[in-house]
């Protein structure tokens, strides 16, 4: 009976050329991986998909992964075509109702909020700063969770205002954990399309001393329910952008894990 062959044990030194050369060949990987990933980095996230085909909307109207919340009233949400291009239509009469998307975002890799709008009507005599007078005809929020989301997550709420000046940031009168941040102001830019863009992550930082937590959703937002009156408006693109100056860092840990992309949009 012929004894089978005895195993030889590696030397030290063998067992440290083996361990290098599959840390080298896992770093090349990764390596390659990481070039690969900076490459496909995108210089913005886009929140909004008003513009695709009917066939992409819910029973609602609503666009996928869009939803509906109504606080007062009867809601009035569309998809329309409007100078050319599918928009979401907002009009309240008396009521105060909301559309959001639920998503995640690092707003230090895509800090800047950038959407169109366009108001036709303002409620009647709305002022902020009164609480039963306190309506918007249009007003984006970024929403940041913090547990327990119900009572403390906080929001920045850039809105046009009917009486509030241009520029004022203010705690919500009914909502400590909702700021105010004034766009625009008044009837001096009804019906026309304007372009905003916001960086959130330093309005963050202004308006709360401290550093953001992940960004957890957007909603449009109309109300004239305090006001007993109607409003119109109208959003167009909305997306989160890196500035065009910014580096994109890729993930740290990846020689643990596999290489994830942080800069898609993530349900």
């Amino acid at each position: 009976m012929v004894s089978p062959p005895q195993m030889k044990i590696p030397t030290f030194a063998a067992a440290c050329s083996i361990a290098f050369f599959a840390f080298s060949v896992l770093f090349s990987q990764s390596a390659f991986s990481a070039e690969q990933f900076l490459r496909k980095a995108k210089s913005s996230i886009k929140i909004s998909n008003f513009a695709e085909p009917p066939s992409q909307e819910q029973q609602n109207g609503l666009p996928k992964n869009w939803k509906l919340r109504v606080w007062r009233g009867e809601p009035d949400v569309k998809i329309v075509n409007n100078d050319g291009k599918r928009t979401l239509r907002l009009r309240s009469q008396k009521a105060s109702v909301s559309v959001y998307r639920n998503f995640k975002l690092d707003l230090k890799n895509f800090p800047n909020l950038k959407w169109g709008w366009k108001v036709t009507q303002l409620p009647k005599d709305a002022d902020a700063r009164i609480v039963n007078r306190d309506d918007q005809a249009a007003g984006i929020y970024v929403v940041f969770p913090r547990f327990p989301k119900m009572i403390n997550s906080r929001f920045l709420a850039y809105i046009w205002e009917t009486s509030v000046p241009e520029g004022t940031v203010m705690r919500n009168r009914k909502n400590p954990m909702i700021h105010y941040i004034v766009v625009r102001s008044g009837k001096g830019k009804l019906n026309q399309w304007i372009t905003e863009e916001r960086n959130v992550l330093d309005d963050y930082r202004k308006v709360f001393k401290q550093e953001p937590p992940m960004v957890g959703g957007v909603a449009l937002l109309i109300d004239s329910d305090d006001t007993r009156s109607q409003a119109e408006s109208y959003f167009a693109q909305i997306e989160f952008k890196r500035p065009a100056t910014a580096q994109v860092t890729p993930p740290s840990n990846r020689f643990v894990k596999s290489l994830t992309n942080p800069f898609e949009l993530s349900e």
